[in-house]
Parts: C-alpha cells; sequence; structure tokens
C-alpha cells in the first residue's frame, strides 16, 4: 500500500511539473502580441501601440465611420490632416492567423469612439490594407478558436441595464456578427 501511495505521490509531481511546463510555454508563446484589448483595464493591449502607418490611416479612412466623423470634424473647424488624424488611433500588431501575420488591431480616441463604448478596427494587411471588423464594444478578444482559418472574436459591452457577448467569425473576407448573448442587470 506504502509502494502505492509513493507511486501516486510521484506520478501527481509529475504531472504537475509537466502542467506548469505546458502553462509557462503557452504564457510565453501568447506574450509577444496580445489577444485582449479592453482600453478602460489600464488600456490592456494597447500598452505598446504606435499611431496608425499611412496604410493603415488610409484603411481606416475609407470606413463610414471614420469618413463621417472627419466629416463632422471638418463641420466644426476642427483640424483635420493627416498628422491631427493620426494622433485618434493606437494600433497594435496582432496574429489572427491564416495567411496573414500582417493585422493590426485599432484603437480610436475621442472623437473617434462612442459616448459610453470604444471603436475598434482590425486590419489586415495581406494581400491589401483592408479593414475586416468595425466593432463599438467596451473590449474585444481574440479567441482560440477559428474559422476559416482566422481567430474568432469575443466583444464585451454594457449598457446601464443590460451587458453582454457578441461573437465575430471570419467568412473569408471580413468578420460577421455571429450570436448574441445578452444579460439583464439586476437593480
Amino acid at each position: 500500500m506504502a509502494r502505492i501511495l509513493a507511486f501516486a505521490v510521484v506520478l501527481l509531481m509529475l504531472s504537475s511539473t509537466a502542467m506548469g511546463v505546458a502553462q509557462e510555454k503557452s504564457v510565453k508563446s501568447n506574450s509577444s502580441k496580445p489577444t485582449l484589448f479592453y482600453p478602460d483595464d489600464e488600456n490592456r493591449g494597447f500598452d505598446n501601440a504606435d499611431p496608425p502607418s499611412d496604410a493603415v490611416l488610409d484603411a481606416l479612412l475609407a470606413t463610414p465611420e471614420v469618413k463621417d466623423t472627419v466629416e463632422e470634424m471638418s463641420d466644426s473647424k476642427m483640424d483635420v490632416d493627416r498628422v491631427a488624424l493620426r494622433k485618434l488611433f493606437e494600433v497594435v500588431p496582432v496574429d489572427l492567423g491564416g495567411t496573414s501575420k500582417n493585422s493590426y488591431m485599432v484603437l480610436g480616441r475621442f472623437p473617434m469612439s462612442g459616448g459610453d463604448c470604444n471603436w475598434f478596427w482590425i486590419v489586415r494587411a495581406d494581400p491589401r490594407m483592408a479593414v475586416v471588423l468595425y466593432s463599438a464594444g467596451l473590449s474585444l478578444e481574440l479567441r482560440r478558436t477559428k474559422t476559416n482559418g482566422y481567430r474568432d472574436i469575443r466583444e464585451t459591452w454594457g449598457t446601464a441595464a443590460t451587458h453582454g457577448y457578441r461573437f465575430y467569425r471570419y467568412d473569408g473576407f471580413r468578420y460577421k456578427a455571429g450570436r448574441d448573448h445578452v444579460q439583464t442587470v439586476k437593480p
């Protein structure tokens, strides 16, 4: 009986060590590029952000959200030259999977944001710069699961009365909204 107990203890120690090594490798392999983007939590995910390159800025300027905001800024006599516009975005590289290793998560700063939410864009660089997702929410998470070779994405959002999740999956050209999970906030 003592031998069996000793064997079990050794096995437990070995499995714990193996699990620790596996977790360490997982953390190390994911530490190069962030997968959770939550600006309201000490700018999580955007710690090492840069302004957008010319190509990324051009892709953003082609989206309806940015076009409309630039038009409103112009009407309000705000500065809308490229230098000023570049300051309204934070960009970090991300790995979406698939064949495109050069993709970027973009966060808009006021006025490129909502009154109660953040504006996010994902710009895929291959084969050309293209916005493959626009999302208005509190955070985005690049999931481990994939659709059509690209990582699935979970957006969190909330209001005073509800909060929830929205899932996005890649359809071969861009990310499409999938199922939502909504929960009512109890007073």
